[in-house]
């Protein structure tokens, strides 16, 4: 489990020496919209207004930043799903870059890093 308590956070999914790791479904934990654009909040429990605080960023194969949000959720869910492949979920090993305006969140699996600290390894 890591709790977000910044505006801002790079870190891991996964964490070594954890159960077996699995993906996390950014629109199942997070929220999505169905096809008549009603919200449909997530595992995490997050409100349509407090999810649009959240933008997760990675990398993708060929070097570029991929953003994913519930803005884009809206946008492109029922009728560009595959604008949203690169980042659907949070997965295994992979890196990440959490913006987040908030009250504190907790992410299963992620791992947070920063100078100084020390929390954990990431496992593929």
């Amino acid at each position: 489990m890591a709790l977000i308590t910044t505006t801002k956070s790079l870190g891991w999914y996964g964490v070594h020496g954890a159960s077996e790791c699995s993906s996390l479904s950014l629109p199942a934990y997070f929220g999505t919209y169905n096809s008549s654009g009603v919200f449909q909040v997530g595992e995490s429990g997050l409100t349509e207004s407090e999810s649009r605080g959240l933008k997760i960023w990675t990398m993708t194969p060929n070097g570029n930043a991929w953003p994913w949000d519930t803005k884009m959720e809206k946008q492109y869910r029922n009728s560009m799903p595959a604008l949203l492949a690169d980042l659907e979920a949070l997965e295994c090993g992979q890196m990440y870059w959490i913006s987040w305006n908030g009250r504190d969140l907790n992410i299963p699996g992620f791992v947070p890093t920063a100078k100084g600290v020390d929390m954990g390894r990431i496992s593929a």
